[in-house]
């Protein structure tokens, strides 16, 4: 059987706070924003050192040691309130006070404190994604000769004859560090493999390259400096928050197959909570005479078109990169819905900051969908 993975993992994106955007949802920011993603990706193409992998963890652990060399490890949200367990005993202290219970977790964490403490060999704070943690507090087993674990939604095989899998050899648990102190984490400075604890790298020892994908470059790069980023930009201004917020999350829940609804029918559901004054002002209404009056979408589709050409643009071009960089994964397997595929990859690029490359229809799908 496979590892025994974390369950007790959640997507919040309201309590998490922002997250890294998708570059093909920031035409929902303005014109502005989807150029600085669009520009970003083209710079990244020419210096792409900074690429790493985008692993699906199970938990995301924020830990380290303050200045006072006291070793604490925390979930991403107990820090927003000022909790900094130094002990697996206050994980289970914080989690009954607020009155909630994480029985499966805090065993885990029980399992790698020790040696996730004698991992930190120097002050810092840094952030990673729990990937697998022993089921009895041996050493992780093989599963048809390799180390395999799932933690959300993609499975990870990794040979022992690799250099991760010869990490991972007699290790009771798999962390990946993303962050140092809140810059990316170089895979070495503070960080030691002397525990029961694998740390991985996020480039995993790959040094990534990206060739121009031309003609997806132009494109992207011509919706958003010319008039059709301009029409679509027009276009949202004529909407509330709540609708813009609603379109785009279609837009989103489209490309991963959570609806297959046209975007009124969609716009109707009662959970988008879109009020009858906002749904009759978005998609028309019958006035007293049974005339059809039609509403923002129809009287505005060439700003709509718009809209859907310019994300569509970013997001073929974003895909484009994400594709090459997925057959570049070497060492170990990533496996999503059957497919050779992981979760997608991170890159930094100067003046825009984190941009994530991710295939919505493949990843996003099946993580939405199962």
């Amino acid at each position: 059987m496979k590892l025994n993975f974390i369950q007790s993992l959640f997507e919040a994106a309201a309590e998490e706070g922002p997250r890294i955007p998708h570059p093909e949802d920031t035409i929902f920011d303005g014109v502005q924003e989807a150029k600085k993603y669009v520009a970003g990706m083209a710079e990244v193409i020419k210096d792409p050192g900074s690429i790493s992998i985008k692993w699906d963890g199970g938990i995301a652990l924020i830990f380290g040691r303050n200045a006072q060399g006291k070793f604490f490890c925390a979930d991403k949200y107990m820090p927003k309130k000022g909790v900094y367990p130094t002990s697996p005993e206050q994980w289970v202290e914080y989690d009954q006070a607020r009155g909630a219970n994480r029985n499966d977790l805090y065993a885990k964490i029980q399992t790698i404190w020790k040696g996730l403490e004698a991992s930190v060999i120097a002050p810092g704070t840094y952030k990673g994604d729990l990937m697998a943690v022993s089921s009895n507090g041996k050493a992780l087993p093989l599963v048809n000769g390799m180390y395999e674990f799932q933690p959300t939604t993609v499975t990870y095989r990794i040979p022992p004859s690799s250099p991760i899998g010869q990490i991972i050899k007699g290790k009771v648990a798999v962390l990946v560090v993303h962050q140092r102190d809140g810059a990316p984490w170089d895979g070495k400075t503070g960080l030691a493999n002397n525990s029961n604890v694998a740390i991985i790298a996020p480039k995993a020892g790959i040094n990534f390259a990206l060739a121009d994908p031309v003609n997806l470059r132009k494109k992207a790069e011509a919706a958003v400096n010319g008039p059709v980023a301009q029409a679509a930009e027009q276009f949202l201004k004529g909407m509330d928050g709540v609708a813009q917020a609603a379109l785009k999350t279609y837009f989103n829940r489209k490309i991963t197959g959570q609806t297959q609804l046209d975007v009124g029918d969609y716009l109707r559901d009662p959970k988008n909570k879109i009020s009858g004054k906002q749904i009759k002002s978005l998609l028309g209404y019958q006035d007293a005479n049974g005339e059809t009056v039609p509403g923002y979408l129809e009287n505005n589709a060439d700003g709509y078109k718009a809209l859907q050409d310019t994300w569509n643009a970013i997001y073929q071009y974003k895909v484009s990169l994400a594709d090459q960089l997925e057959k570049q994964v070497t060492g170990f397997e990533q496996w999503t819905n059957g497919k050779r595929a992981g979760e997608g990859f991170v890159v930094d690029a100067k003046g825009v900051g984190l941009i994530k490359l991710v295939n919505r229809g493949v990843f996003g799908k099946a993580h939405f969908n199962k």
